[in-house]
């Protein structure tokens, strides 16, 4: 099987990460209890797809490092304990669900741009997207949609000229 072409490879995760934040700023909008469980389904899918395009961006460059794989399988793992521990605390009541699910949506825009300084450029632009979804479903729910639907179309933009392959790199690699 033929490998995907890399610049192809980081726009289709990169969309499917958008198009993802994109519904859950819907859901959120909509349901601020589903919000909840949304975003915390949404961690260990955006950390799966985070490891993936490493992996495969990876092994076009370079030989697989064990110790590179390792670190990022810990830089999402704390992440998911940072959840798990929200969790604890929306469960005992300290926090209500709402509040739970941007803690959760801030905690993974941060863990995809930290991602995104170490791993993989695009990865940055996703997390500070994911950062003003936070903003917008918790300081400014009542132009939810005249912001942050724009902001997500004009990321996917942003998304492509970040990606795509320049002229002196047709490769991509």
């Amino acid at each position: 099987m033929e490998r995907v072409h890399p610049w192809r490879m980081r726009f289709i995760v990169g969309l499917t990460m958008i198009v993802l934040a994109l519904v859950g700023l819907i859901t959120s909008s909509l349901r601020q209890d589903g919000a909840w469980n949304y975003w915390r389904i949404m961690v260990p899918l955006f950390a799966g797809m985070c490891i993936f395009l490493s992996w495969y961006m990876r092994g076009l460059k370079e030989s697989l490092s064990v110790v590179k794989i390792w670190q990022e399988i810990l830089h999402w793992g704390g992440l998911l304990l940072s959840v798990y521990l929200i969790s604890l605390f929306v469960e005992k009541g300290l926090i209500e669900r709402f509040g739970g699910s941007l803690a959760v949506l801030t905690l993974l825009a941060f863990a995809l741009f930290i991602a995104g300084v170490y791993i993989e450029t695009t990865f940055m632009l996703i997390g500070g997207l994911l950062g003003l979804f936070a903003v917008g479903a918790g300081v400014v729910a009542e132009y939810l949609y005249t912001v942050m639907v724009p902001l997500g179309i004009i990321a996917i933009a942003a998304l492509y000229f970040l990606v795509r392959p320049k002229k002196k790199d047709e490769t991509g690699v």
